[in-house]
């Protein structure tokens, strides 16, 4: 069994957005890897782009470079703009560093490049534990704490218990030990493509130099700003989307002829 709409033999991905002259967006989605978090984002998104998101196997824990593999059997054939959501951002920033001319430019929410938590290699240690308790289990009003700042919508909480409930534990514990494993600035990945950062200013996840490590890799890198939790593509999907689309503007008019 794969994921959502991400398994061999199905279809590239969720698709949104039915214009065909719109400019083509690709999202690789957070931890659960579901897409079922970014139905709301990605309906905004469809009124200025043609917007694919790619899921990952529900039960079958991967590496990233194994993801990696997976995503690039997705990807459209021309030219498109890739997001990449918190546990996705380094896969965004690799592919990124792969397809030159492709990938006309990246976003990254709320995301890393390496994390640079306390305790690190004993969280990383610790993270097998995960495989031995249901994701499911974990207390909601301390994820909607962590995650959404205690501010999740119902129908947000409803999703997020999907999620959980979809994505088997083996898989959740492989993919925190991957996230806090890589390290994108060691492995001397090098992004060219223009590059945004939004940064969610009450993100109870991300370290605070999180987003200046991800601006260290490229060369063309902005940081901006959203008031909101960790979970900022599902609290402030208008905000994000109005940076995107502005992001995007800035990105054709620098490949324009001059």
């Amino acid at each position: 069994m794969r994921g959502v709409s991400g398994g061999a033999g199905e279809n590239k991905g969720q698709s949104h957005g039915q214009g065909q002259d719109l400019p083509r967006l690709v999202i690789l989605p957070g931890l659960d890897g579901t897409g079922l978090l970014l139905a709301e984002f990605a309906q905004v998104l469809s009124t200025f782009f043609q917007v694919q998101v790619i899921t990952y196997p529900t039960d079958e824990p991967l590496s990233y470079d194994e993801l990696l593999g997976h995503v690039r059997a997705r990807l459209p054939a021309g030219p498109f703009l890739l997001i990449g959501e918190s546990f996705s951002g380094p896969l965004a920033l690799r592919l990124a560093a792969e397809h030159l001319t492709r990938v006309r430019g990246v976003i990254l929410g709320a995301s890393f490049a390496r994390l640079d938590l306390p305790l690190k290699s004993v969280l990383s240690s610790l993270s097998g534990l995960l495989a031995w308790v249901p994701a499911a289990c974990a207390p909601m009003w301390l994820l909607d704490g962590v995650l959404s700042n205690g501010h999740a919508t119902a129908s947000g909480r409803a999703l997020l218990k999907q999620a959980l409930q979809t994505v088997a534990p083996v898989v959740w514990a492989g993919r925190v030990r991957q996230a806090l494993e890589v390290d994108l600035l060691a492995q001397g990945v090098r992004v060219r493509q223009p590059l945004l950062y939004l940064r969610a200013s009450h993100d109870r996840l991300m370290p605070a130099n999180a987003a200046g490590l991800v601006a260290s890799i490229s060369g063309n890198a902005r940081v901006e700003s959203i008031a909101g939790p960790h979970f900022i593509f599902q609290a402030e999907p208008q905000a994000c989307t109005k940076a995107i689309v502005a992001f995007h503007e800035a990105c054709v008019a620098m490949a324009a002829p001059r």
